[in-house]
């Protein structure tokens, strides 16, 4: 009976042609929270890729940061970093997917190009993104709760232990990442029902983008690039 390859031993066949980028320019992201009732826990995301994507089109690993607007921020913030978590990794492998890199890791660039063929651990980018993105310039990726493969460990159980440990890791940061109310977004989310407190509300914001205006009835969280 032949034996089938594990995940581990498929990631360590490859390990040679992995190494960890080089930072450059912060681009922001911008995401933006909308709510489809007025309730609180009620909400779906759109994540601005454009200008991350044109970057990495360019070749360039840059220092991601997160900017995020919404209407209300008075839901449960452990939920929120779950579904924000689960979001964003699928909408940034949806964007990888459609800029090419999914098909033979040649034609995409950037971060969406950094897996070198590791198709079996989509979602891990992602999450490298999200703890770059929180970490307001201070990232050191000796901090990062890297997995297995990227510490010489060859035992799958602890592969999917350390994959677990970056996510909540993502979670924990994600709890208490800033979140700024934009008024096109508070009016929204407050339709039909007596109006919300105005802390944290950015008064100078510009108007929403007409991408974000034309989906906020959509209730499915999507991305622009």
């Amino acid at each position: 009976m032949i034996k089938r390859p594990s995940i581990t031993d498929k990631i360590m066949d490859q390990l040679p042609s992995l190494k960890l980028p080089t930072l450059g320019k912060t681009v922001d992201i911008p995401v933006y929270v909308v709510h489809n009732s007025p309730d609180a826990e009620d909400y779906f995301f759109i994540f601005d890729f454009e200008q991350f994507v044109e970057r990495s089109r360019s070749g360039m690993f840059v220092r991601p940061r997160l900017r995020v607007w919404a209407g209300r921020n008075d839901f449960d913030k452990r939920a929120f970093a779950r579904q924000f978590r689960e979001s964003f990794a699928q909408e940034f492998e949806a964007a990888r997917v459609a800029l090419g890199s999914g098909e033979n890791g040649k034609s995409g660039s950037g971060w969406f190009s950094w897996t070198m063929g590791f198709d079996i651990l989509p979602a891990f980018v992602a999450h490298v993104v999200l703890l770059v993105a929180l970490s307001a310039g201070k990232m050191v990726w000796s901090a990062l709760p890297l997995p297995g493969f990227l510490r010489g460990k060859s035992d799958d159980e602890k592969l999917e232990s350390s994959i677990e440990e970056t996510q909540a890791k993502v979670d924990q940061a994600l709890t208490g990442m800033e979140i700024t109310l934009h008024r096109e977004l508070y009016r929204h989310a407050y339709r039909g029902a007596a109006p919300g407190p105005l802390i944290d509300m950015d008064y100078d914001a510009w108007p929403l983008p007409d991408y974000v205006a034309r989906h906020l009835t959509d209730k499915k969280s999507t991305s622009w690039w």
